[in-house]
């Protein structure tokens, strides 16, 4: 039986001054598609996870961490928390909804 790709044609309409404000909350970086670095961030390990999300975030600190969670529940967005990328069956990333990548975070301090 031979498999074929699946390819999403529905994704969530975000507000763009909503994703603006939500940018502008965060001290680190917002990429969305067609934003430079988007392909490379939405990559993961397994090479036969191929997933698209509405956004990523790639917070510096905790602040950042809990304002991207409060942006994917106020936007009802699904929601991934990817660490290192190397889950094999890709629960590090979605399809449509928001990545929030620690992969800029070396460390946490209360």
């Amino acid at each position: 039986m031979a498999t074929s790709a699946v390819t999403l044609t529905h994704a969530p309409t975000l507000d763009p001054a909503a994703i603006q404000a939500f940018r502008k909350r965060l001290r680190g970086p917002v990429l969305a598609p067609g934003d430079d670095g988007y392909d490379e961030a939405r990559k993961v390990w397994n090479g036969l996870i191929d997933r698209y999300p509405a956004l990523i975030a790639r917070p510096l600190d905790q602040d950042d961490v809990a304002r991207a969670i409060e942006f994917a529940r106020g936007e009802h967005l699904p929601l991934a928390v990817r660490g290192g990328g190397h889950s094999v069956a890709g629960f590090g990333t979605n399809d449509g909804g928001l990545v929030i990548d620690l992969g800029l975070m070396k460390s946490i301090v209360e």
